[in-house]
């Protein structure tokens, strides 16, 4: 029933777009991309911007002394990667290991040598699945885009599944929950559907759904999630649109 629903909210919203004018669509996409950005860099609970701080930092793109400066460069890092997301998307490219790296690497620009995938064990504190020997990596990263290209169900489930696969493999030292949640979104935006944003008072939630999918290896809670948020995405967009 979900699905239905969200095929007719897509094309509505489809239907809408094609009526209104370029700038209000590019109006809608920025205040996506300022709640995206805050949203997914404070999730991790480690972030000291507030919204507005995040909304005047991706508006002036100048980093300042009054905040912290990695905080700022993973706001503006975060920026920048997804309006690339949205280019990759636009030409087309399917995602592959070599732009996977290139996204993990510009999200940590600035902050430390990324997409390189991580050589030491970690462990991951209060989650019920540790992330694979750092020896198993490459291997279970080359499954996972093997996974990825002979995928045969929805858009939704694949990018639910991507998503979850990066939690579980955690195959970077670090910057793994935010290349997930950017992986989420190209992979629903390539086959056509607008990008959602996890909300914040949401997020015992969020990660229950994910270590459902660790443990259990059941993908179809979190699954049933992002369509739910999806659903609901698009209600706003619609309503933006129409108003």
């Amino acid at each position: 029933m979900n699905q239905d629903l969200l095929e007719v909210d897509k094309l509505h919203f489809n239907e809408l777009r094609e009526q209104v004018s370029v700038e209000k669509f590019q109006l809608l996409l920025k205040e996506f991309i300022n709640k995206f950005t805050y949203e997914s860099i404070t999730i991790e609970g480690k972030n000291a911007l507030s919204f507005e701080d995040v909304c005047h930092l991706l508006e002036k793109e100048i980093i300042t002394t009054k905040l912290p400066e990695r905080e700022q460069k993973e706001a503006l890092n975060y920026f920048k990667t997804f309006h690339y997301v949205f280019k990759l998307v636009t030409s087309r490219r399917k995602i592959n290991e070599e732009i996977l790296k290139d996204l993990h690497e510009m999200l940590v620009d600035g902050i430390f040598v990324g997409g390189q995938y991580r050589k030491v064990n970690i462990q991951i504190k209060e989650s019920m699945h540790q992330p694979p020997d750092y020896v198993k990596v490459y291997d279970r990263m080359a499954k996972f885009f093997y996974d990825l290209d002979n995928f045969k169900g929805s858009a939704v489930s694949k990018a639910a599944f991507a998503h979850a696969q990066i939690f579980k493999i955690y195959p970077f030292l670090e910057g793994n929950g935010r290349l997930a949640r950017m992986v989420l979104n190209y992979i629903l935006m390539y086959d056509g559907y607008m990008p959602i944003s996890i909300p914040i008072d949401e997020k015992e939630v969020y990660l229950q759904h994910i270590d459902t999918f660790k443990v259990e290896k059941d993908l179809s809670p979190f699954e049933e999630y992002i369509r739910k948020i999806l659903l609901e995405s698009y209600e706003h967009y619609i309503q933006m649109l129409e108003n």
